[in-house]
Protein backbone atom coordinates (compact mmCIF):
# COMPACT_ATOMS: atom_id res chain seq x y z
CA UNK A 1 0.00 0.00 0.00
CA UNK A 2 2.68 2.40 0.63
CA UNK A 3 4.45 1.68 -2.49
CA UNK A 4 1.35 2.10 -4.43
CA UNK A 5 0.66 5.47 -3.04
CA UNK A 6 4.06 6.60 -3.44
CA UNK A 7 3.93 5.63 -7.10
CA UNK A 8 0.57 7.48 -7.52
CA UNK A 9 2.00 10.78 -6.13
CA UNK A 10 4.78 10.46 -8.41
CA UNK A 11 2.29 10.19 -10.79
CA UNK A 12 0.20 13.54 -9.82
CA UNK A 13 3.42 15.40 -9.77
CA UNK A 14 4.43 14.16 -13.06
CA UNK A 15 1.56 15.34 -14.21
CA UNK A 16 1.72 18.95 -12.62
CA UNK A 17 5.73 18.84 -13.82
CA UNK A 18 3.74 18.48 -18.06
CA UNK A 19 0.95 21.06 -17.32
CA UNK A 20 3.44 23.94 -16.22
CA UNK A 21 6.26 22.79 -19.17
CA UNK A 22 2.90 23.31 -21.79
CA UNK A 23 2.14 26.22 -20.04
CA UNK A 24 5.79 28.27 -20.25
CA UNK A 25 6.35 27.24 -24.03
CA UNK A 26 2.45 28.76 -25.87
CA UNK A 27 3.02 32.23 -26.55
CA UNK A 28 0.45 34.56 -25.05
CA UNK A 29 -2.01 36.61 -27.28
CA UNK A 30 0.27 39.58 -26.68
CA UNK A 31 3.11 37.99 -27.29
CA UNK A 32 1.92 36.41 -30.60
CA UNK A 33 0.78 40.28 -31.50
CA UNK A 34 4.27 41.92 -30.81
CA UNK A 35 5.49 38.73 -33.00
CA UNK A 36 3.44 39.47 -35.78
CA UNK A 37 4.49 43.11 -35.51
CA UNK A 38 8.05 42.55 -35.52
CA UNK A 39 8.00 40.32 -38.49
CA UNK A 40 5.59 43.49 -40.26
CA UNK A 41 8.39 45.25 -39.21
CA UNK A 42 11.11 43.03 -40.72
CA UNK A 43 9.31 42.35 -43.79
CA UNK A 44 8.88 46.81 -44.66
CA UNK A 45 12.82 47.15 -43.66
CA UNK A 46 13.40 44.38 -46.41
CA UNK A 47 11.57 45.65 -48.91
CA UNK A 48 12.83 49.49 -48.43
CA UNK A 49 16.36 47.82 -48.38
CA UNK A 50 15.35 46.39 -52.11
CA UNK A 51 13.93 49.77 -53.26
CA UNK A 52 17.08 51.42 -52.48
CA UNK A 53 19.45 49.13 -53.84
CA UNK A 54 17.07 49.31 -57.14
CA UNK A 55 17.16 53.19 -57.18
CA UNK A 56 20.76 53.01 -57.16
CA UNK A 57 21.07 50.30 -59.59
CA UNK A 58 18.94 52.79 -61.90
CA UNK A 59 20.38 55.91 -60.97
CA UNK A 60 24.12 54.15 -61.51
CA UNK A 61 22.97 52.66 -64.92
CA UNK A 62 21.21 56.73 -65.97
CA UNK A 63 24.31 58.38 -65.14
CA UNK A 64 26.41 55.84 -67.51
CA UNK A 65 24.01 56.20 -69.89
CA UNK A 66 24.46 60.19 -69.74
CA UNK A 67 28.17 59.80 -69.59
CA UNK A 68 28.19 58.12 -72.86
CA UNK A 69 25.65 60.12 -74.30
CA UNK A 70 28.41 63.41 -73.43
CA UNK A 71 31.33 61.12 -74.74
CA UNK A 72 29.91 61.03 -78.20
CA UNK A 73 28.90 64.19 -78.53
CA UNK A 74 32.54 65.51 -77.15
CA UNK A 75 34.48 62.89 -79.73
CA UNK A 76 32.14 64.10 -82.25
CA UNK A 77 32.70 67.67 -81.66
CA UNK A 78 36.05 67.46 -81.63
CA UNK A 79 37.17 65.42 -83.94
CA UNK A 80 36.80 68.19 -86.90
CA UNK A 81 37.38 68.33 -90.21
CA UNK A 82 39.44 65.78 -92.14
CA UNK A 83 42.63 68.08 -93.07
CA UNK A 84 43.85 64.61 -94.69
CA UNK A 85 42.19 64.75 -98.27
CA UNK A 86 44.81 65.89 -100.84
CA UNK A 87 42.45 68.26 -102.94
CA UNK A 88 41.22 69.94 -99.13
CA UNK A 89 43.32 73.22 -99.06
CA UNK A 90 43.87 75.42 -95.77
CA UNK A 91 43.53 79.07 -96.85
CA UNK A 92 45.28 82.02 -94.81
CA UNK A 93 42.57 83.87 -92.91
CA UNK A 94 42.23 87.50 -94.28
CA UNK A 95 39.82 89.18 -91.15
CA UNK A 96 36.24 89.54 -91.08
CA UNK A 97 35.73 93.21 -91.68
CA UNK A 98 32.16 94.41 -92.99
CA UNK A 99 32.59 96.82 -95.38
CA UNK A 100 29.74 98.66 -96.98
CA UNK A 101 27.40 96.71 -99.49
CA UNK A 102 28.16 96.99 -102.57
CA UNK A 103 31.45 98.68 -102.56
CA UNK A 104 34.43 96.56 -104.02
CA UNK A 105 35.72 93.72 -101.83
CA UNK A 106 39.21 92.91 -102.67
CA UNK A 107 40.69 89.66 -101.59
CA UNK A 108 44.10 88.08 -101.56
CA UNK A 109 42.37 84.54 -102.13
CA UNK A 110 40.32 84.08 -105.20
CA UNK A 111 37.82 82.91 -104.32
CA UNK A 112 37.84 84.00 -100.88
CA UNK A 113 37.34 81.81 -98.25
CA UNK A 114 37.22 84.63 -95.68
CA UNK A 115 38.03 88.41 -94.97
CA UNK A 116 36.04 91.37 -96.00
CA UNK A 117 32.22 91.35 -96.42
CA UNK A 118 28.84 93.22 -96.46
CA UNK A 119 26.68 93.60 -93.25
CA UNK A 120 24.18 91.61 -94.64
CA UNK A 121 24.28 87.69 -96.01
CA UNK A 122 22.92 85.81 -99.02
CA UNK A 123 19.95 83.69 -98.48
CA UNK A 124 20.58 79.41 -99.14
CA UNK A 125 19.75 77.97 -101.67
CA UNK A 126 20.77 76.54 -105.68
CA UNK A 127 21.36 80.24 -108.03
CA UNK A 128 21.72 80.53 -111.27
CA UNK A 129 22.89 83.64 -111.54
CA UNK A 130 26.30 84.48 -109.73
CA UNK A 131 25.91 85.61 -105.72
CA UNK A 132 28.89 88.48 -104.83
CA UNK A 133 31.14 87.17 -102.96
CA UNK A 134 30.53 90.09 -100.57
CA UNK A 135 27.54 88.52 -99.38
CA UNK A 136 28.49 84.63 -99.31
CA UNK A 137 32.07 85.54 -97.75
CA UNK A 138 29.48 86.21 -94.80
CA UNK A 139 27.49 82.94 -94.97
CA UNK A 140 31.18 81.40 -94.77
CA UNK A 141 31.54 83.51 -91.18
CA UNK A 142 28.37 82.01 -90.24
CA UNK A 143 29.58 78.44 -90.71
CA UNK A 144 27.87 77.92 -93.89
CA UNK A 145 29.16 76.29 -96.85
CA UNK A 146 29.75 77.74 -100.61
CA UNK A 147 29.76 75.98 -103.43
CA UNK A 148 31.14 77.27 -106.94
CA UNK A 149 30.35 75.57 -110.20
CA UNK A 150 31.01 76.06 -113.80
CA UNK A 151 29.10 74.86 -116.40
CA UNK A 152 28.23 75.83 -120.37
CA UNK A 153 25.52 73.78 -122.14
CA UNK A 154 25.12 71.57 -119.36
CA UNK A 155 23.69 74.14 -116.81
CA UNK A 156 20.55 72.49 -116.04
CA UNK A 157 21.69 69.13 -115.53
CA UNK A 158 24.65 70.80 -113.16
CA UNK A 159 22.02 72.74 -110.72
CA UNK A 160 19.55 69.64 -111.19
CA UNK A 161 22.40 67.48 -109.36
CA UNK A 162 22.83 69.97 -106.94
CA UNK A 163 19.34 70.82 -106.09
CA UNK A 164 19.04 66.83 -105.07
CA UNK A 165 22.10 66.91 -102.93
CA UNK A 166 20.75 69.93 -101.79
CA UNK A 167 16.92 68.37 -100.87
CA UNK A 168 18.61 65.58 -98.94
CA UNK A 169 21.58 67.76 -96.61
CA UNK A 170 20.81 67.66 -92.83
CA UNK A 171 20.17 71.39 -91.42
CA UNK A 172 22.30 73.24 -89.39
CA UNK A 173 21.93 74.70 -85.98
CA UNK A 174 19.32 77.04 -86.92
CA UNK A 175 16.86 75.00 -88.68
CA UNK A 176 17.90 75.47 -92.11
CA UNK A 177 20.14 73.42 -95.05
CA UNK A 178 23.22 76.08 -94.77
CA UNK A 179 24.48 75.58 -98.33
CA UNK A 180 25.31 78.71 -100.82
CA UNK A 181 25.40 77.30 -104.82
CA UNK A 182 26.27 79.53 -107.35
CA UNK A 183 28.01 80.05 -110.26
CA UNK A 184 31.75 81.86 -110.37
CA UNK A 185 33.08 84.20 -112.34
CA UNK A 186 36.49 84.11 -111.81
CA UNK A 187 38.92 80.97 -112.96
CA UNK A 188 39.67 79.01 -109.88
CA UNK A 189 40.83 75.65 -112.10
CA UNK A 190 38.52 73.24 -111.60
CA UNK A 191 34.17 73.08 -112.66
CA UNK A 192 33.15 72.83 -109.17
CA UNK A 193 34.64 74.05 -105.47
CA UNK A 194 33.93 73.67 -101.93
CA UNK A 195 34.27 76.08 -99.74
CA UNK A 196 34.03 76.82 -95.91
CA UNK A 197 35.87 79.34 -94.05
CA UNK A 198 39.77 78.81 -94.66
CA UNK A 199 39.45 76.11 -96.70
CA UNK A 200 38.68 75.17 -100.01
CA UNK A 201 38.48 71.68 -101.99
CA UNK A 202 38.11 72.01 -105.74
CA UNK A 203 36.78 69.23 -107.98
CA UNK A 204 36.37 68.65 -111.36
CA UNK A 205 33.73 65.70 -111.89
CA UNK A 206 30.02 66.31 -109.58
CA UNK A 207 30.40 64.10 -106.42
CA UNK A 208 27.65 64.29 -104.18
CA UNK A 209 29.52 61.78 -101.75
CA UNK A 210 32.00 64.45 -101.29
CA UNK A 211 29.98 67.50 -100.78
CA UNK A 212 27.70 65.88 -98.38
CA UNK A 213 30.96 64.59 -96.73
CA UNK A 214 32.53 68.54 -97.17
CA UNK A 215 29.10 69.80 -95.57
CA UNK A 216 28.95 67.37 -92.53
CA UNK A 217 32.66 68.38 -91.68
CA UNK A 218 32.07 71.72 -91.76
CA UNK A 219 28.89 72.88 -91.43
CA UNK A 220 28.66 75.69 -88.46
CA UNK A 221 32.12 75.41 -87.97
CA UNK A 222 32.44 79.01 -88.76
CA UNK A 223 33.80 81.84 -86.42
CA UNK A 224 30.75 83.48 -85.68
CA UNK A 225 27.19 81.14 -84.37
CA UNK A 226 24.38 82.20 -86.60
CA UNK A 227 22.00 81.65 -89.30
Amino acid sequence: MVYFGAFHRRRVDFGKIGKNTMSSTQPTAAEARRARRRAAREERQRAARTMRRLRLAGFTLLGAGVVAALAVLVIALGRGPDTGISERLRIENEGRQHVAEGSVVEHEADPPASGDHYPVWSRYGVFEEPVNPGYWVHNLEHGAIVLLYTCSNDCEQVRADISQVYASLPDGAFGEVKLLATPYEGDFGARFMLIAWNWQEPFDEFDAGRIERFYGEFLDRGPERAP
